[in-house]
């Protein structure tokens, strides 16, 4: 089959070279016949070094594809004897593994029959015991129903002392915390009496509807009132005297009078604490916040650092407030 291939291949070459030739010569009728030739000539040449070459490769192809069919063929017989090694070692494995299963299930049939004998002596043994422990339940059980009830008498005779003895300390209670709750509600009364003290609600709010004309060390007197929860405030010296210690929170509004210089402290008990200093064109308001911890009869007020006018009218412009916190 391969040699037919081959001939008829050289046989398509050499009609299409024939056919080359033919028609050159028709197209080389005007050249000398020397040159045709010599063209003719070099044509056959190549040819010939072709078809060689094509001779070398192909024997090259054959040889291949014959060594290569032989190492196919080895390899097949390889992989038979293969196949036949492994299936003689699987069949050793698969007797081997059948002997070993029942050597395991033979040692495993005796160890059973051996331990279902020793459990089954323990078990005998064992409800032996249990039918003496039964028995000496059953003793204990009928000596625990007599002292039951031997301790049931002895209960009721001494539930009987107890109550004797119950009512003599019931009478004495009853003495002893009569007196003792009296004194519990009067050390109460005084209790409550002085967290009421403590507790009081100390307030106030006043107010000034017209300027005050100060000099130095003047206090302002806001002499209207709203409020004087406690009438710690005195309108009459502008002065706040706290009714009760605690804490207290205390505000002042002020107003400086149109284009003038307005310069007050915020005294507590004749210390100046706090300082509002208003300058500038057209009235300028200024205000004091403060919380003071303050004891029983402390005083604040606002004093008058030299000569000067304090603004107010019926708009009421300035206040004096506070409120005790806790």
């Amino acid at each position: 089959m391969f040699v037919f291939r081959m001939f008829s291949l050289s046989l398509s070459i050499i009609t299409t070279l024939t056919s080359s030739i033919g028609s050159e010569s028709e197209s080389l009728l005007t050249c000398s016949k020397f040159h045709f030739e010599e063209r003719v000539l070099e044509k056959l040449v190549r040819l010939e070094l072709k078809m060689e070459l094509f001779e070398e490769k192909m024997k090259l192809m054959e040889s291949s594809v014959s060594s290569k069919l032989e190492r196919m063929d080895e390899i097949e017989k390889e992989t038979e004897t293969l196949t036949e090694t492994m299936l003689d070692k699987q069949l050793q494995i698969q007797t081997r593994i059948n002997e070993s299963n029942q050597e395991i299930v033979d040692d495993f049939k005796t160890q059973s029959n051996n331990k279902t004998k020793l459990y089954g002596e323990k078990m005998d043994s064992l409800l032996e015991s249990l039918s003496l422990k039964s028995q000496e339940f059953s003793k204990a059980e009928k000596e625990r129903e007599r002292k039951m009830e031997s301790m049931k008498l002895d209960s009721h005779e001494e539930q009987k002392r107890f109550n004797k003895s119950y009512d003599v300390i019931v009478e004495n209670f009853k003495v002893q915390s009569n007196q003792t709750l009296r004194e519990l509600i009067l050390l109460q009364e005084e209790d409550f009496k002085e967290m009421i003290e403590k507790r009081e609600t100390v307030a106030f709010s006043a107010y000034r509807s017209s300027s005050q004309r100060l000099s130095a060390g003047d206090i302002v007197k806001f002499d209207g009132v709203w409020t004087n929860v406690g009438n710690g405030y005195e309108p009459s010296t502008g002065i706040f005297k706290a009714p009760h210690p605690g804490l207290y929170h205390l505000t002042d509004v002020v107003m400086s009078d149109n284009g003038q210089i307005l310069i007050l402290y915020l005294c507590h008990n004749g210390l100046r604490i706090a300082t509002s200093y208003l300058n500038g064109d057209g009235y300028k308001t200024g205000t004091f916040d403060v919380v003071f911890n303050l004891q029983k009869g402390d005083k604040v007020y606002l004093e008058s650092h030299t000569s000067q006018t304090i603004y107010s009218d019926v708009n009421r412009y300035i206040t004096f407030s506070g409120y005790r916190i806790t």
